[in-house]
């Protein structure tokens, strides 16, 4: 598969994520330096960069380039440190624990998916994950935007309940479904290739837990749908439960204002190095 990478940096990293989503950008990565943000994209056809300089907001430095024509990102991922936010450790098959370590083992192939080595959201989603599981006991269970899967697998682990998990990247698809028969879970994962919520099955019962590790500019297209799909305050666990991530923290502010116009209380806020993980209750 060929990919080519476009890089920029901006002081509207929202406007520029929804740009190159628009543009046809499969994944972007942003990283941020004082005010600057450092913005990476990538594509599966080649970007027109003319087009990019006319629909980006203000930037400099816009450039790309085209990556060598080999599986890049599981090659990029080949000796990724292991992932210990207890009770979960996730791991690549060259670091498999030798002995019983007392916590939850998720092994993981991330092959050609995206969303599965940003240590910083990720963790921020297990903790809060974490803290959500020792006081509440969601029953219906989505991961939207689940990468290769690393969410819906320690939902399915830690409930024991079947999970939906859904990704527009049909890689992404592919690779939870590796990876839940890899960790044992497969009849517990069940998932999708949906744009949002758009392939989900049309009949199911609200949510009582959605969690989305994605970035900012599809969470506020999606805010409105997010809340509807929510259960309500008087379901059988006293309303649903949503845990984003995927958010810088200088974007935190713009994302609860979202969420409390559609009725979302903010319930907790953790915040690691450049990233904010968000739980909100319907």
């Amino acid at each position: 598969m060929q990919i080519w990478k476009v890089f920029l940096t901006t002081y509207e990293a929202d406007a520029a994520e929804e740009s190159l989503t628009e543009a046809g950008a499969g994944a972007v990565f942003l990283t941020s330096s004082g005010k600057q943000i450092h913005i990476e994209a990538y594509f599966q056809t080649q970007p027109d960069l003319k087009l990019l300089e006319e629909i980006l907001p203000r930037h400099q430095n816009l450039a790309a380039e085209i990556l060598p024509p080999l599986d890049w990102v599981s090659q990029s991922q080949t000796g990724l440190a292991v992932i210990k936010q207890p009770p979960f450790y996730i791991y690549e098959k060259q670091n498999k624990p030798d002995h019983p370590n007392g916590l939850i083992n998720i092994e993981l192939h991330a092959g050609r998916a995206f969303g599965s080595g940003h240590h910083e959201t990720t963790r921020g989603c297990l903790i809060m994950l974490d803290r959500l599981l020792k006081r509440a006991h969601p029953q219906h269970i989505l991961d939207l935007g689940c990468g290769s899967g690393i969410l819906a697998i320690a939902l399915a682990k830690v409930t024991h309940q079947h999970i939906q998990a859904s990704d527009i990247d049909p890689e992404a698809v592919a690779m939870t479904l590796e990876n839940s028969r890899l960790n044992h879970v497969a009849k517990l994962v069940r998932v999708f290739e949906s744009d949002g919520f758009k392939r989900l099955e049309k009949d199911e019962k609200p949510y009582d837990l959605i969690v989305a590790n994605i970035l900012l500019g599809t969470l506020k297209k999606l805010a409105h749908e997010l809340t509807q799909k929510l259960a309500p305050p008087n379901y059988p666990n006293y309303g649903g439960h949503l845990i984003l991530s995927g958010i810088l923290n200088t974007q935190q502010q713009q994302i609860i204002a979202t969420m409390r116009q559609f009725g979302l209380r903010l319930q907790e806020k953790l915040v690691l190095d450049e990233w904010t993980t968000l739980w909100f209750r319907r």
